[in-house]
């Protein structure tokens, strides 16, 4: 069996010249807009990889593969990104008309075991194992006195 000699590899910018035009239109149908990026990303890529390659062969097809990998890399960019584009900046809600109602007089109503529960947890800022060493009471009976608090603080607001 004869050997035969692999082609060597041509100058990068000869390839470009080549099958630059094809790989644009081949990344125009791809990406449509962005066929432009695509395809620059695709040849810096391919010129940072060109001289590790071991021959010629195949090199139009290798250059579709590397526009094809980009493509794919861009479009799975853009829907992670989900950019929704607006014409304004909604409004935010203003809060309801405070009738002068304190944090104090939001508690009053709530049950004594309950309003220590939820100033330790959402004041004091402590996890529910150690309002629960405060109370005296298990850190699930913690998270029940929190929750009860809170389900009263939403039922007075409404």
């Amino acid at each position: 069996m004869v050997k035969t000699a692999s082609p060597p590899l041509p100058p990068f910018g000869l390839l470009v010249e080549r099958h630059g035009a094809e790989l644009h239109a081949y990344a125009r149908r791809l990406v449509d807009g962005d066929a432009d990026d695509v395809l620059q990303d695709a040849l810096l890529k391919a010129l940072r990889a060109y001289p590790r390659l071991e021959h010629g062969r195949h090199l139009r097809a290798w250059l579709f593969r590397v526009v094809t990998t980009c493509a794919i890399d861009h479009v799975n960019r853009r829907r992670r990104r989900r950019e929704v584009v607006v014409d304004a900046v909604p409004e935010v809600p203003e809060p309801p008309p405070s009738d002068g109602a304190t944090f104090d007089g939001l508690l009053d109503g709530i049950p004594e075991g309950a309003r220590r529960a939820l100033v330790l947890r959402y004041v004091h800022d402590l996890p529910y194992s150690q309002v629960a060493a405060r109370l005296g009471c298990s850190p699930e009976a913690a998270r029940q006195r929190v929750s009860m608090a809170v389900r009263s603080l939403r039922e007075r607001l409404r």
